[in-house]
């Protein structure tokens, strides 16, 4: 049966009929220490106005100002990053004396980190679902599937489903994630279009007995309802899309039924009434924001048990909490520790878990770009299998709950099977038929109709490494494709991704800096300079020094890979490759395993601050602020202690303040 359709004015006046309060910047109280004089005695003969190394003029920072002020914080924050790694002063000046640096942390944390000398946790911003949740959402509330399917896995290419063709993408805030409350606050969202995939959703609902039977306890739809009856279904219907909330579903359950009748006066059929009420409860704020609880406090305070399931499973699952979450919430046991734990372990045991390494992997490494991004485009079976190398290699961290430090260097990769199959090749499968197993509802959705053996999809498969080239995620193809152009690699490019996204520096380039043909034509006396040359001549001047004394060996150390992923020992022009180096501690390398060996050793803190305080502003939907660093340096130290084990870094933040609790102002 047809589901008739609404207008949009309908559509945003049932929107406007939930108030929504967006929580108003509040002005920050940061006090100012004389950490200053630390600064002008130990940092000025670099960063003065003059000098400015790095680009860096400390200048602003001697001025008796609050540390917040303007431009101010920034320099700040930077100055203390830079301390406590160890970066300021450098090695040849000899490091701060212990008062010096308690000088700038205390600063630091006075102006920063505390509130009227006491942690806290920033204002918790209110959350919308993203287009992904929301397709999630909706295919758990109603039992359907949305996601498409491979149209011809021959070509490895998969069409966008109905819901990712109508809603628009979302824009990544500054977390670096398109889950980021700040940025999706700052933009009015796309009432039209959700209201298009919704009725998308309800009319595959609507033609499944099944799914209806799943969500209401029928088979169908009553065409001719009685009052009771349609009032059941319509706060059953409530609880499912309002994550449990019987509040809520209670409050708004008479507005929906005055919808219903008002419906049922023009239509004369209760089955086309109810639909049309299920679809204006899916274009509702309840549905498409995870509302809590406000106290109007400026200290923190837990959230509810039903406020930390909908916390929960949509960090780890991109969805709406399941049955045993929301039971556990109701009866309170959710906020207990250990029942808190035992249920993050089960998530993680269940294949929905993909999510996580989808949204958070994805975005923060970049391989999503590989299926929506032009720029890294090879052909379409390529990107697919590419993306799918890189997805399972994260996923295959949570699930044996391995070391996250294994993706700079690992003994074992995820390989597309068609390599693996290939004799040559030589790789050794570890158990391709379990992959198959513990992924098969994953799989399912990526099956081809085609009645063509060769369009069957096989995922990659678990190998050992069969050389010391391979191992990680970031000599991955994907990784190698998304840090080069399609037919040059780029040193430069590729120890800036790792510098930034694995390491967690941030890099501004200074002005004017020369471009690598520049530096070929200041060589063009030489017949074929070589990669090292032109990038020796590229960084030669002063203020890039200090940036390039890391950036290139890291990209020089990948050198062998093609743009591809492939290996190779000659370039083009049958110039041989070398990929060797020497790090900045003075360590030399000669080979990309030896490289990857020495980013560990180098940069081991620095690769798992950085990747806590990834995942913890992914499961917050907020950029890390330094007030977070309460809640961050512990758990750091608990990874620290457990191995870097991946599982641990989610347990912590699941049981952090920061995640259990909420700050209004």
């Amino acid at each position: 049966m047809k589901i008739p359709r609404f207008k949009a004015p309908t559509v945003v006046a049932i929107f406007l009929v939930f108030a929504i309060e967006w929580p108003p910047p509040q002005a920050s109280s940061m006090k100012v220490t004389d950490a200053a004089g630390v600064i002008a005695a130990r940092c000025m003969s670099c960063h003065d106005r003059d000098t400015r190394e790095g680009g860096i003029d400390l200048t602003p920072l001697l001025q008796k100002r609050s540390a917040s002020e303007g431009k101010n914080a920034k320099l700040w924050i930077k100055v203390e990053r830079m301390v406590s790694r160890g970066e300021m002063p450098p090695r040849d000046e000899g490091p701060l004396a212990p008062g010096e640096k308690e000088a700038i942390t205390q600063s630091f944390y006075e102006s920063f980190v505390l509130r009227q000398g006491k942690p806290h946790i920033g204002p918790t911003p209110l959350r919308r679902l993203t287009r992904y949740e929301l397709q999630n959402t909706l295919e758990d509330v109603l039992s359907i599937t949305l996601k498409s399917p491979y149209r011809d896995t021959i070509t490895g290419r998969i069409d966008l489903s109905t819901i990712e063709s109508t809603v628009p993408s979302d824009i990544p805030g500054p977390s670096g994630f398109d889950n980021d409350a700040h940025r999706m606050q700052s933009l009015n969202p796309p009432l039209k279009e959700i209201a298009d995939a919704v009725h998308y959703a309800l009319a595959k609902f609507n033609n499944d007995a099944a799914a209806i039977q799943t969500l209401l306890g029928r088979v169908d739809l009553p065409t001719n309802a009685t009052e009771p009856e349609a009032r059941q279904l319509i706060s059953k219907f409530l609880l499912s899309a309002y994550r449990g909330n019987q509040q809520r579903a209670h409050h708004y359950a008479n507005v929906f039924c005055d919808l219903y009748h008002q419906h049922l006066r023009d239509s004369k059929n209760t089955r086309e009434s109810l639909l049309h009420v299920f679809e204006m409860i899916l274009v509702s704020p309840d549905f498409l924001y995870r509302f809590e609880e406000s106290k109007n406090l400026d200290t923190p305070y837990p959230v509810t048990g039903l406020e930390l399931a909908t916390r929960l499973s949509y960090f780890l699952w991109s969805t709406t909490p399941d049955a045993e979450l929301l039971r556990l919430a109701q009866d309170g046991s959710l906020l207990r520790d250990d029942v808190l734990k035992s249920q993050v372990t089960r998530m993680l045991n269940s294949p929905k878990r993909l999510s996580l390494s989808e949204r958070f992997a994805g975005q923060w490494l970049g391989f999503d770009d590989l299926l929506s991004n032009r720029e890294y485009f090879m052909d379409e079976r390529w990107n697919r299998e590419s993306y799918d190398e890189a997805l399972f290699f994260f996923d295959e961290l949570i699930k044996s709950d391995r070391s996250f430090l294994e993706m700079v260097q690992s003994d074992w990769i995820y390989k597309r099977s068609s390599v693996v199959n290939a004799e040559r090749h030589g790789y050794v499968p570890i158990d391709p038929e379990s992959v198959k197993n513990v992924y098969a509802d994953v799989l399912s959705s990526r099956q081809s109709t085609s009645q063509d053996s060769r369009a069957r999809y096989d995922p990659p498969v678990l190998v050992k490494t069969k050389n010391d080239r391979e191992g990680g995620l970031i000599t991955s193809a994907a990784i190698m494709r998304l840090t080069a152009s399609k037919t040059r690699t780029s040193p430069i490019r590729r120890g800036v991704w790792i510098l930034s996204t694995v390491i967690g520096r941030a890099l501004e380039p200074p002005p004017n800096v020369p471009s690598l043909d520049e530096a070929r034509e200041a060589l063009a006396v030489k017949r074929n300079p070589s990669v090292a040359e032109l990038i020796k001549q590229h960084v030669s001047r002063s203020e890039c020094i200090s940036c390039h004394k890391a950036i290139d060996p890291l990209g020089l150390g990948l050198e062998n890979f093609a743009p591809n992923g492939g290996w190779r020992t000659h370039y083009p022009d049958q110039a041989p490759v070398v990929s060797a180096g020497v790090m900045p501690n003075g360590k030399t390398f000669s080979t990309p395993r030896e490289m990857k060996v020495l980013l560990l050793e180098t940069y081991k803190e620095e690769i798992a601050n950085n990747f806590v305080e990834k995942m913890l502003a992914y499961a917050l939907g907020r950029k890390v602020e330094p007030f977070d660093r309460v809640s961050l340096e512990p758990i750091v130290h608990k990874v620290k202690e457990d191995g870097y084990k991946i599982n641990t870094v989610i347990e912590q933040i699941v049981l952090s303040r920061q995640f259990r609790c909420r700050q209004d102002r």
